[in-house]
């Protein structure tokens, strides 16, 4: 189910709002959490200014430029205490972070580690 939800998000077009003469704002990501029980979660957001409809667009977009876009690199890089329940999560991060094209897939035991390896990016 998974990688039908991630193939799903890779194969949907980036809706942009605008006009055609707006330049886009540098960082704009369509970000998308799965979770069996809960479905499928999204938000976009847009950084420099920090915006879009992301519940902690200030911070998530702070945490992004300190990994220098790195998804692999975001959370705090000290470990989190989580139980070993295994109940997966998958998120998805598709767009562009500083005009670079982004297309991260990565699925984490639970929800706890999901949080303290990703920050606040995938947390809305």
């Amino acid at each position: 189910m998974a990688s039908l939800f991630a193939s799903g998000l890779l194969a949907a077009p980036l809706v942009t709002a605008g006009s055609a003469s707006a330049a886009p704002p540098e960082t704009d990501l369509v970000l998308a959490v799965y979770q069996q029980e809960s479905g499928v979660q999204s938000t976009r957001l847009t950084c420099d200014p920090a915006a879009g409809d992301h519940a902690r667009a200030q911070a998530a977009c702070g945490e992004l430029e300190a990994a220098g876009g790195d998804f692999t690199r975001l959370g705090t890089g000290e470990p989190g205490i989580c139980t070993f329940e295994y109940d997966p999560v998958t998120v998805v991060a598709l767009g562009s972070y500083r005009g670079e094209q982004v297309r991260y897939t990565e699925e984490f035991p639970n929800r706890c580690v999901m949080e303290n390896e990703t920050g606040t990016v995938f947390s809305f």
